[in-house]
């Protein structure tokens, strides 16, 4: 009988502390301090990632890169597309726009060196051969014949396209060295939409369609030849492959039989072998992925015509991957929008203030009380001096900041309403009156401390009536004692509570941006501010407004809100789940929320903390108490207990 250290080459070690993955993959290790038996397991699976960032899913959309800098490239919607978007291993950016909307089309390379070669666009299968450079899209020289549902691997400079519809199902293959396009060996079965990875001389074609059939036949190409080589596990066609991996090191995911599947199968060179399946079933989709056993799946459809936007990541690893998530929190005690918040708080100490129980036109009854979160269930706090909704706030649960709104009984947009300047600090118990803001305001964006905050933007100055006329781009800054002038944000942010950071690293994101007669007018800039002056950041990825937000200027996170299209009538088309989470540099998509809903109040951090979103409408008639917590993705090492026996 052959024991442990035989086959594996290491014997049990005794050791005080668990060990970390270089000193513990393939080692069983008794801890003495716990008294057990441990081992590291590795880990085969698929996970949610972060959904592609624009609101529609991408039909034969094509793959570029890794799990962690990938591109997805055209595809079709409701239309055929130009979008690129990038992935960061969590969420989804935009990209550089192709010249030439396309689907179906043949891509290799990398996030930062590209290429996108033929495909079906408006109104045929194009020539059309573009790069990509990490920010744009370049025309280079054309391949010989228009084709698309094709397959591809290797890089910018050193590519191989084979297969595809030109119409009928072809057989050819073409290199690319960076320059010019080359005729290579035939494929031994023409086919569509073969599974596709490896290098320019070290390829592989997999399953496919000829036809409207299937097929599990598996070709090696050696740089001038394709050698039938066995047979994948399931004739499928229309899936995705970890196209960035060599000969010997693939995976083939999704696609279609006669329904979509979810079958996975991964390649050693010779074998094919079954892997965990897939949660979505979906073909038509895209795939990224490298040699360590990592791949990405993203877009497609099923046999119903729908569409998705969903993305997954495969990991095999001795890593357990936990995904962003958002999670139920304790509920609110009373149904309402927030009126401020104390925005530099956490997911166990944060605060709520003021605010409106029902909608517009019935009254719209302020309310002074306050809400303090523990992290599982609110309490009530000290009210302020009276009756405010649409006010702004800053700090945190016991030292807060809170200034201007408009008071009852009108609502904000109907004369007669009556605008505030009132400022007023929270010590954890009960709220003072303290220097009014220098104007009468309501929908400030606001961030800082008790003692150092930035509140602006938003209506200023106005007489009552529609909020849209009196649009500010005028902040103040506030010191614990005195109001003093701050810069001028470049465009109208009003009605937002995406916004956070300190009175010298401050960011904002969206808002309500013309200055009158639109008072539903949406914006998509991203300002920072450094104490003086503001800074126009990037576009965001969606307009948004009365949106929520939490964390620092450059680890900040955006949810809810109400997007693009505007309604033509009030109620909650057009609220929003999506989560964007921006790095100082550029957003991705994290996430989903649970609940629809628009001016909601958010507090927390993000990094190695976390935050939360509450209350708010669900729709233009509907309040809600629901409380959502935000937890981080997370990686750990993944160590088993073994049992003696």
């Amino acid at each position: 009988m052959t024991d442990y250290k035989a086959i594996i080459g290491k014997g049990v070690k005794v050791v005080s502390t668990n060990l970390d993955n270089a000193e513990g993959e393939g080692q069983i290790w008794f801890n003495s301090t716990t008294g057990e038996f441990k081992d590291i397991l590795n880990l085969q699976a698929w996970s949610s990632g972060g959904a592609l960032s624009k609101a529609k899913a991408r039909y034969t959309t094509g793959g570029v890169g890794t799990q962690t800098a990938a591109l997805a490239v055209g595809g079709y919607s409701t239309a055929i597309v130009t979008d690129t978007e990038e992935y960061n291993g969590s969420g989804w950016a935009v990209g550089g726009a192709l010249g030439t909307g396309r689907y179906g089309t043949y891509t290799a390379g990398t996030q930062t060196a590209g290429l996108a070669a033929t495909g079906k666009a408006s109104p045929g299968v194009v020539t059309n051969v573009e790069e990509y450079d990490g920010s744009s899209w370049s025309e280079v020289n054309n391949n010989s014949a228009g084709r698309f549902l094709g397959s591809s691997c290797g890089t910018q400079t050193a590519a191989l396209i084979y297969g595809g519809v030109t119409p009928p199902e072809s057989n050819a293959t073409e290199e690319y060295d960076g320059t010019n396009w080359t005729s290579g060996g035939n494929l031994n079965t023409a086919r569509n939409t073969a599974f596709s990875f490896g290098s320019q001389t070290a390829a592989v074609a997999a399953g496919g369609g000829p036809g409207s059939g299937n097929t599990d036949a598996t070709e090696h190409y050696d740089g001038s030849s394709w050698t039938t080589v066995n047979s994948m596990g399931t004739a499928r066609r229309s899936g995705a492959a970890s196209i960035a991996s060599p000969q010997s090191s693939g995976l083939a995911f999704g696609g279609f039989t006669s329904d979509e599947v979810t079958t996975t199968e991964k390649y050693d060179g010779t074998t094919w072998t079954t892997s965990p399946a897939m949660g979505t079933g979906r073909y038509g989709l895209g795939g990224a992925g490298d040699s360590s056993g990592s791949a990405l799946a993203f877009g497609g459809q099923d046999n119903s015509s729908n569409t998705f936007s969903a993305t997954e990541e495969f990991t095999s690893s001795v890593n357990v991957i936990t995904a962003p998530a958002w999670a139920s929190g304790g509920n609110m005690p009373v149904a309402k929008r927030i009126g401020g918040c104390s925005k530099g708080g956490s997911v166990d100490s944060s605060l709520t203030f003021g605010g409106d129980t029902l909608p517009m036109g019935a009254g719209q009854p302020q309310v002074k009380t306050t809400e303090e979160y523990d992290g599982s269930s609110w309490t009530s706090g000290g009210n302020i001096s009276n009756n405010i909704s649409g006010s702004a706030g800053a700090g945190t649960q016991t030292a807060a900041i809170g200034a201007t709104g408009y008071s009852f009984p009108s609502p904000w947009q109907t004369a007669g309403a009556s605008y505030v300047s009132n400022s007023f600090e929270y010590d954890g118990s009960s709220w003072t009156n303290v220097t009014a803001y220098p104007t009468t305001a309501v929908g400030l964006i606001s961030f800082g401390t008790q003692t150092a905050s930035a509140f602006g933007g938003g209506a200023q100055g106005g007489s009552p009536g529609p909020e849209a006329n009196y649009k500010s781009k005028d902040y103040k800054e506030y010191d614990g004692t005195n109001w003093t002038s701050g810069g001028s944000t470049n465009s109208y942010h009003s009605r937002t509570q995406s916004s956070a950071g300190t009175q010298t690293a401050g960011i904002v994101y969206g808002g309500y941006d013309s200055p009158g007669g639109n008072p539903s007018g949406k914006g998509d800039a991203v300002e920072e501010y450094n104490g003086t002056a503001w800074t126009s950041a990037l576009t965001a990825p969606k307009e948004n407004s009365i949106g929520a937000g939490f964390g620092t200027q450059s680890a900040f996170l955006a949810t809810n809100g109400q997007e693009a299209p505007i309604p033509s009538s009030p109620g909650s088309t057009g609220y929003s789940l999506t989560t964007f989470v921006y790095d100082g540099t550029t957003f991705a998509t994290d996430a989903n929320v649970a609940t629809r809903r628009v001016y909601a109040g958010g507090d927390g951090t993000i990094g190695s903390a976390a935050g939360m979103v509450c209350g708010g409408s669900t729709t233009y008639s509907t309040r809600t108490t629901a409380t959502e917590e935000y937890t981080q993705g997370s990686t750990a090492l993944n160590i088993k207990t073994v049992s003696t026996s």
